[in-house]
């Protein structure tokens, strides 16, 4: 795999209707094609992984450069999954990262012994906040546990 790093700075070049073709293949489900191009053109780092001519992984990534980054979209198509592309792909990312403290992903429940194998964590005090289409495609997803109703806050006056 030739993998390529590019930072926020580099314009983003990748053709957007096979990053989203990718993208549901490897199992997150069909993207926007707008909304997805601006999510990667606003990533600090975008990673793309190539096999003769064909874009098979892909990842992107915010940070703060301190404290804590976050990954996302962290995808190796799976005709070529089983081949060490996606543990090459989450080494960079780890050595591009790690410096900046902790790393945060969230990942598909069938995936999460890959991510512990290279060091992750499971947190057991993670909360996410989404509404509507977002949230049920979290609960669907098994991402979420099952909500337990709680009063909202309200700032006094």
């Amino acid at each position: 795999m030739n993998l390529v790093k590019q930072s926020q700075q580099l314009p983003f070049t990748v053709d957007i209707e096979a990053l989203a073709a990718l993208i549901a293949r490897g199992g997150l489900g069909q993207r926007d094609p707008e909304r997805l191009q601006k999510a990667y053109q606003n990533s600090q780092y975008r990673w793309f992984g190539w096999h003769e001519g064909r874009l098979m992984a892909t990842a992107h990534a915010i940070t703060d450069f301190s404290y804590s980054a976050y990954v996302s979209d962290i995808i190796v198509d799976p005709d070529y999954q089983g081949l060490g592309y996606g543990a090459q792909l989450m080494q960079d990312i780890l050595d591009t990262l790690a410096p900046a403290g902790k790393i945060f992903i969230y990942a598909m429940p069938d995936k999460m012994d890959f991510y512990q194998r290279r060091g992750f964590q499971r947190l057991t005090t993670g909360m996410v906040y989404a509404e509507g289409e977002a949230l049920s495609r979290l609960q669907n997803g098994g991402f979420v546990q099952e909500y337990t109703p709680v009063a909202r806050f309200t700032p006094p006056r």
